[in-house]
């Protein structure tokens, strides 16, 4: 067994996210399972999107706001 201490992973995990300076990281590993590292606020956000569209009404009532949202923002075309 292998045993890396908590600090360096720490250490190590968010001058990685850094320098990336993306939302996720992908670790992949041979032989087995890959894994993906996100910021907290990026898990929690993916969290909530998949509490909210977990059943068909609430991601119709969704849908339905987001077009109402849209129509009132965008002006009206004519077409000539």
């Amino acid at each position: 067994m292998y045993a890396f201490p908590v600090t360096d992973l720490a250490e190590r995990l968010d001058a990685l996210l850094e320098l990336a300076d993306i939302d996720e990281v992908i670790l992949t590993r041979a032989g087995a399972d890959n894994l993906v590292l996100v910021r907290e606020p990026v898990w929690r956000g993916v969290q909530e999107a998949l509490h909210l569209l977990g059943n068909d009404l609430n991601a119709e009532r969704l849908l339905c706001s987001l077009l109402q949202l849209r129509a009132d923002l965008l002006p009206i075309r004519d077409t000539p």
